[in-house]
Order: structure tokens, then C-alpha cells, then sequence
């Protein structure tokens, strides 16, 4: 059923440790859409640590200054989606046997508390059946979120005047964003290769399928970098981003100083493609791996995965969505790299109904 009022129009809020995003779309006459205004604004160090808000009322000021400042236009809603970090919430597809559909509810509670590292009486649940076949287990989609952190969120965003609509795991915006139905139904792996962490969503058609994390992140290959050279951080990303992953001449030395952390993660890839085949009885292997975020920018990434993993790699197309035919986006497709998610929370507000 729609959710929706069309004049409430909310716009997308993406936290991190180190920025907060914006962005809202709009709808024209002919029922295409087009970006409003979005907007990064980065934070001082310390306002939010590993998802935890610890400075409100600073946050707020930051808030609204990415509100004021988005371009082309500034945003005047005061209605809105906003982001949990994917390393405060837990999402999973379980299977519930089919004999158990009668009392779905209890059957779903049982196996959270099983497979899930939460409190149910301290998380928010939400869940939605994706598959029910007759004398088949019933294929549920479950999210959990502490209830802490919703509600500490929820409160600074009253704090800044704005009312929120819905909030969503990370994953779920960010696949929303990047996949589309014209796009094959066959399984995919998105890497969101952040500034603190990089994540790994598996994705089947029609929704995620498990998501998880580790480390290996900008920082790290910053630190590796300076350590190797003996410079500052700041002036290793300069270098990272100048060479990319390259073995031509000076840049040879920058991918070796990455290389112990890129062997990391190719080997967690190989771990979790194994684990999908080994835990998700699918007869459908990934076919391909989609990377977004801000360091995927880096020159380089994406045929080294591709080479190392040996399956298709491409950028994300953050667009894919909202732009049609041969228009222009209003930010280019490698800088909106770093939009992914919170374009994927506007495309929520914009919709007509509730998608999940």
C-alpha cells in the first residue's frame, strides 16, 4: 500500500564517521525523474565513532548545513529516510520450514535468536517472506536493528527539526541504487569499498541475501602506504590515488605497500563466494561483482578483482535508476560513486510504494 503523501517527497540521509550525505530526487511532468540536490559534508573526527553518535548536537549543525548547501537546489523537506550503518544492523535471508508457516511469526523469532548475535527484546525486527512454495521452507528476509541505535538516530533528527519516514540498512539502499530489472536475475556480489571499512552484500534477485564487512578500507591502505614511504597519511592518499593499482615505474612501490591488504581481501572474497555455493543451495553461481563507494574510484581496482577473482567487475552505475536514455547525469558516474547509498535511500522517497 503506498506509503507516501506526494508532497512529502523525503530526501536520503547517509552517516558515516567522517561525512554525512543528502540527497533528494524530484519527479517531472513527463514522470521521469531528476536530482534535486544532494550534497557530502565531512565531520570532524569524534561527532560519530563506529556508528555511534557521540557529539548530537554537533551532528545536527552538520546536518543542516548539507542540507542548505546541496546543489543545484538546497532541501526544504522536512521529511526523511535515513542510513544505519551496515555494521550496526544484521540482515540474512533464513529458511523456515514449510510446516511451521501457520505460526510464521514465532518460527521467524526462533531462528533470529538462533543465527543472530542480538537481543530481540532490545532490536527492532522487521521481516518479509520473498518465497512460499507449497511443501517447500519459505525463504524469509530478516533485518535487525538495536533498538539503541535507531533510537539515538531518530533523535537527532528531531533534534534537527526533521521527521523520519523510514530507516534502512545501508545494503538495502545501496542495491536498490545500483541494480535495475533490465540487469540479469542471476546472483551478484556488491563490494562497497569505503574510507573505514569495505563491505560485501550478496545479492538475488529480488532482494539482498546477506551482507557483511571487514577492515580492509581506505584507511589502511593510507597507513600502509605512509608506512612504506614514510609520509603522512594525508599525502599517502595523494599517492594512492595518483598511481592507482598500477606496476608501471614509481607505482610499482605503492602496490606493493598495498599488497598484503588487497591478498586480505581477495582472500575473504573467495571465502564468502564459497560460502554462498556452500549455504545457499543455488544453482546459480555469482556472475557477476559490482563495486561502488568512495575508494573504488581508485584507478586500477576493479581489473585487479577481476583478474584476481576471475569473474566480471564493473563500477556501479548510481543512475541506472533515475536517469533514462542519453541524459547527462547532474554528478558524473565516478564521483557519484561516493552517493550510492544515499541516492538508493532517494529513490525510497520518490517511490509510490514501499519497496523492501
Amino acid at each position: 500500500m503506498p506509503i507516501f503523501n506526494d508532497n512529502l517527497n523525503p530526501f536520503g540521509l547517509d552517516f558515516s564517521d567522517r561525512a554525512v550525505k543528502v540527497a533528494q530526487l524530484g519527479r517531472k511532468k513527463d514522470g521521469k525523474l531528476f536530482l534535486r540536490g544532494c550534497r557530502r559534508e565531512e565531520i570532524p573526527q569524534g561527532i560519530i565513532e563506529e556508528g555511534e553518535i557521540k557529539k548530537p548536537e554537533e551532528l545536527v549543525k552538520y546536518i543542516k548545513s548539507a542540507m542548505e548547501n546541496a546543489q543545484p537546489d538546497n532541501l526544504k523537506s522536512k521529511f526523511v529516510i535515513y542510513s544505519i550503518p551496515e555494521t550496526k544492523g544484521f540482515i540474512r535471508v533464513i529458511r523456515v520450514p514449510y510446516e511451521q508457516k501457520d505460526d510464521l511469526e514465532g518460527a521467524v523469532f526462533a531462528e533470529v535468536e538462533q543465527q543472530f548475535p542480538v537481543s530481540i527484546e532490545e532490536s527492532y525486527l522487521d521481516w518479509q517472506v520473498l518465497e512460499s512454495r507449497e511443501g517447500k521452507d519459505l525463504e524469509v528476509l530478516v533485518a535487525v536493528v538495536p533498538q539503541l541505535v535507531v533510537d539515538s538516530y531518530s533523535e537527532v533528527l528531531s533534534m534537527a527539526g526533521l521527521r523520519p519516514v523510514a530507516a534502512e540498512i545501508e545494503s538495502i539502499a545501496i542495491a536498490r541504487s545500483l541494480i535495475n530489472e533490465k540487469m540479469s536475475q542471476k546472483p551478484a556480489l556488491i563490494i562497497d569499498l569505503g574510507k573505514d571499512r569495505t563491505s560485501f552484500i550478496i545479492y538475488k534477485y529480488p532482494t539482498v541475501q546477506f551482507t557483511a564487512s571487514i577492515p580492509v578500507c581506505g584507511v589502511e591502505f593510507n597507513k600502509a602506504i605512509a608506512r612504506q614511504f614514510g609520509i603522512s597519511e594525508e599525502d599517502a592518499e595523494k599517492v594512492r590515488y595518483k598511481c592507482g593499482i598500477s606496476l608501471r615505474g614509481d607505482c610499482r612501490k605503492v602496490y606493493e605497500a598495498l599488497d598484503s591488504n588487497l591478498n586480505e581481501m581477495m582472500g575473504y572474497i573467495d571465502r564468502l563466494l564459497g560460502y554462498y555455493q556452500d549455504h545457499f543451495k543455488s544453482d546459480m553461481d555469482i556472475a557477476k561483482v559490482i563495486i561502488c563507494g568512495g575508494e573504488a574510484r581508485m584507478n586500477g581496482i576493479s581489473s585487479l578483482l577481476s583478474l584476481k577473482i576471475k569473474k566480471e567487475v564493473e563500477k556501479g552505475n548510481p543512475w541506472v535508476n533515475i536517469v533514462s536514455g542519453k541524459e547527462i547525469p547532474a554528478v558524473s558516474r565516478n564521483d557519484s560513486l561516493i552517493f550510492v547509498t544515499v541516492l538508493g535511500l532517494a529513490l525510497r522517497g520518490i517511490e509510490k510504494e514501499d519497496p523492501i
